[in-house]
């Protein structure tokens, strides 16, 4: 099982989705599903990858990572396994933090977080964030708000003082 974080467009803010009610199937069509884990294809074609995903900055500092990870050795004069280490190094940090930076990415632009799901792949979330969202709504009545409690008053009786 995977996990992923279902982002709703800023275009369907109104829409029936999260809070407001069960998925509305125009909206689900909307949705941005991200992975959690590893991502392979920015480990091999990180500036790329962060284009493809709208991230024109995370491409811009893929690149420079590129650069600095290629740059730095070559000016130092290391030996040709240390050049490659940092470049491994480079592209997993890439790797790693791609889903992460898609998040950033996508919450920049407006998109909102409704849901985490746990789930075999995207299709399969789809069903369960679906069938969540048609659970929760009809079963749960709106409850009336609780009256709001008197507060005690504040007395702190007689004070003997701190030197008494």
């Amino acid at each position: 099982m995977r996990l992923y974080a279902v982002y709703r467009p800023p275009s369907a803010q109104g829409g029936g989705t999260g809070a407001e009610g069960p998925l509305d199937a125009a909206v689900a069509r909307d949705l941005v599903l991200v992975r959690e884990g590893f991502d392979w294809l920015a480990f091999f074609f990180a500036p790329f990858h962060a284009i493809g995903c709208g991230a024109w900055t995370a491409a811009l500092g893929a690149l420079a990572l590129l650069a600095v990870t290629i740059g730095v050795p070559e000016l130092l004069g290391l030996d040709p396994l240390s050049r490659g280490l940092a470049v491994l190094g480079g592209q997993v940090l890439c790797g790693v933090s791609a889903h992460d930076i898609r998040r950033l990415s996508l919450e920049a632009r407006g998109y909102k977080l409704i849901d985490v799901i746990a789930a075999a792949d995207r299709a399969h979330a789809l069903i369960r964030l679906a069938e969540r969202q048609s659970v929760a709504s009809p079963s749960r009545p709106e409850a009336p708000p609780a009256p709001p409690r008197p507060s005690p008053a504040f007395d702190l009786g007689p004070s003997p003082g701190f030197w008494s």
